[in-house]
């Protein structure tokens, strides 16, 4: 045991406040997975209500993420008034405008819900990892990054042990959308509980919300956004199709395919914390790297095969690739910028990352009528490989100081 907490454990010890607050952003993080996850684990139920195809839903997942691109300028609030305050007003938003989903009556109403939904989810990542990068030592930022990433893919698996409900009438899914509500007590616990970051300086003015894009360090923001970009092309399709094309093209139950997903989802995850382990001591690239070699391959293969085992196997690849590169790239993120900036930059990485996704989706609409699931995956998987390219490029952060980088001057 001690071995294994040696290698997928921090590589030393936190402050009895870091756990606390580790602790909430996991309680957090939990609700957080189970709601932002519902749009696609639901998406075989939803496309046949509104009785849309395909390509209309590919579209409308698009259009969808135009709300993550608004949270950029909800992100320069977290810099100019603090990480506490809008981390909280972005969970309620999440667990609201998810819960309202299930009573959306037309694909017009549900898409504008959705937007709403995943401009919390993006903004509420985004200040959860600011805020703990800011207020836990260096040499455990990736892993304590991981953690809350754990607990957003353990929400994840618990909306798919829902999934049956779907099934249960024609208003199912809506059910699945309704329990988000139960995250609104922890709104309360969470308002009480969570501290603002020990880096973070109210006088320090905040950057203008474009300075990430052309001051000081715009070179490093465009290195970073040519990686998140390629990243999110690939794997906003990969993701958004893997129960669609298990139910509705190899004509599994919402059971069998539910069950492929949790087992390569719960193999994978460990992932996160190697991953993290690893960022915190090889540093960020080397396994950041490694990671996106054994998602591409797990992510591509699972599109290829038919074999339940098979299936397995690629889905614990493609898991675990993607859970281990997510904290240390998100560590890295937050490292390669000063604090006056570091949440909006970091927003507008993720704004790129969803223009990454929405180019993604629309390239997917298009070619997956004419070449198919497998073919269109795996064309956009050259995308990663243009995120590798980029990685080589990015400094190494691993050590950096984020209580020294205050000014972006």
């Amino acid at each position: 045991m001690s071995a294994l907490f040696r290698m997928f454990g921090p590589a030393s010890g936190y402050r009895r406040d870091d756990w606390r607050l580790l602790g909430l952003m996991y309680l957090a993080g939990l609700f957080q997975g189970y709601v932002q996850t519902q749009a696609v684990n639901t998406l075989p139920f939803v496309r046949l209500a509104f009785d849309l195809s395909k390509a209309d839903m590919s579209y409308l997942f698009a259009v969808a993420r135009i709300g993550s691109l608004v949270a950029v300028v909800y992100a320069v609030f977290g810099d100019r008034w603090g990480r506490r305050g809008p981390f909280l007003a972005a969970y309620l938003m999440l667990m609201l405008a998810t819960g309202a989903t299930a009573a959306a009556f037309s694909p017009t109403v549900y898409t504008a819900l959705q937007v709403v939904a995943r401009m919390g989810s993006a903004a509420m990542g985004m200040l959860a990892t600011v805020l703990l990068a800011e207020r836990v030592n260096w040499n455990n930022r990736a892993w304590a990054i991981s953690l809350y990433s754990t607990a957003v893919a353990l929400g994840s698996g618990a909306g798919l042990l829902a999934l049956p409900i779907a099934q249960t009438s024609e208003t199912g899914w809506r059910l699945l959308f309704a329990a988000s509500v139960a995250g609104l007590p922890i709104y309360l616990w969470l308002r009480v509980k969570v501290e603002e970051s020990r880096v973070f300086q109210f006088d320090a003015g905040g950057g203008s919300v474009f300075a990430p894009l052309f001051g000081r360090f715009a070179g490093r923001f465009w290195l970073a956004g040519i990686y998140s970009l390629s990243i999110s092309a690939f794997s906003a399709v990969a993701v958004t199709f893997a129960l669609e094309r298990l139910v509705n093209g190899l004509g599994l139950t919402s059971f069998e395919a539910a069950r492929i997903l949790l087992i390569g989802g719960t193999l994978g995850a460990t992932g996160f914390f190697l991953g993290g382990r690893m960022g915190d001591t090889l540093g960020r690239k080397p396994a950041i790297l490694l990671s996106l070699v054994v998602g591409l391959a797990g992510g591509i293969g699972f599109y290829w095969t038919s074999s339940r085992d098979l299936l397995i196997v690629a889905a614990t690849l493609s898991a675990f690739g993607s859970s281990a590169a997510l904290p240390v790239s998100a560590a890295q993120r937050t490292e390669l910028f000063p604090t006056a900036i570091r949440a909006t930059a970091t927003q507008w990485l993720h704004t790129v990352a969803v223009l990454g996704s929405i180019l993604g989706l629309t390239i997917a609409g298009t070619t997956i009528e004419i070449w198919g699931l497998p073919l269109t995956v795996t064309v956009l998987g050259s995308g990663v490989v243009v995120a590798m390219l980029a990685q080589l490029v990015i400094p190494e952060t691993l050590g950096d100081d984020l209580s020294h980088m205050t000014t972006n001057r």
